[in-house]
C-alpha cells in the first residue's frame, strides 16, 4: 500500500517517459558548458560535471526507486543545438559516472583492506591476551596488559564489522545507482 502511494506521489514530482515508464530527471539548461565544471579546463571528453549538477543527480537517485529506469533529460534553447558537442556532452557523463564508479570501486578495495587488518590485529590481540601466563608476582601489570589486549582485540573487530556492515554497504548502494545512471539514455530536448 504505502509503496504504491510512494510511486503515486513520485509521479507528480517527477515526469515519466510515456513510452518506456522510465522516471525523467530534467534539467533547464543554457548551454552545454552548464553541464561541465567552469574551473575545469580540461577538453570536453575529460571535463567534471558541475558540481551541483552531481549533487542534484545523486539527490535525485536516492529519492527514486532503484528498481525503476531512470532517464535525463536536458533542456536547451533552440539556438544552441550542436548534435556534435550533444554527442561529446553524452559521451562525458556517461566518462564521469564510469568514474564515479571507478572510484567506488577503489573505496570498497580499500575498505576490505582494511577489514582484512582490523581482522587479523583484533584476532591477534585476542590471542595474545588469552595466551599470556598468571604471574602473581606482576599480577596488576599483567592484568591491565591482558584487559588492554582484549579491549583493544574488540575494537579491531568491532570496526571490522562496523566498515563490512555499514561502510561498505553505503558504497555498494552508491555503486548500484550510478551503475543505473551509466545505462540510463540521456536526452537533449530543445525549446524555443
Amino acid at each position: 500500500m504505502f509503496e504504491y502511494e510512494d510511486e503515486y506521489q513520485l509521479r507528480y514530482i517527477y515526469h515519466t517517459n510515456q513510452h518506456n515508464n522510465a522516471y525523467l530527471v530534467e534539467l533547464n539548461l543554457d548551454n552545454y558548458d552548464d553541464l561541465f565544471n567552469s574551473w575545469d579546463g580540461s577538453a570536453l571528453d575529460r571535463k567534471e560535471l558541475d558540481p551541483e549538477l552531481s549533487h542534484f543527480l545523486e539527490r535525485a537517485s536516492y529519492e527514486l526507486p532503484l528498481k525503476e529506469k531512470v532517464e535525463l533529460c536536458f533542456y536547451l534553447p533552440e539556438d544552441k543545438q550542436d548534435e556534435g558537442v550533444e554527442a561529446d556532452s553524452r559521451a562525458t557523463i556517461k566518462n564521469n559516472f564510469r568514474m564515479n564508479l571507478f572510484f567506488i570501486d577503489q573505496d570498497l578495495k580499500n575498505n576490505n583492506k582494511k577489514i582484512m587488518t582490523y581482522i587479523v590485529m583484533g584476532l591477534l590481540f585476542l590471542i595474545t591476551a588469552y595466551l599470556i601466563p598468571e604471574n602473581k608476582d606482576l599480577s596488576l601489570l599483567i592484568s591491565l596488559l591482558m584487559e588492554g589486549l582484549f579491549v583493544g582485540g574488540w575494537v579491531f573487530l568491532w570496526e571490522a564489522f562496523s566498515i563490512f556492515f555499514f561502510g561498505s554497504r553505503e558504497l555498494k548502494e552508491k555503486k548500484k545507482r550510478y551503475l543505473r545512471y551509466l545505462n540510463s539514455d540521456i536526452v537533449f530536448k530543445y525549446r524555443e
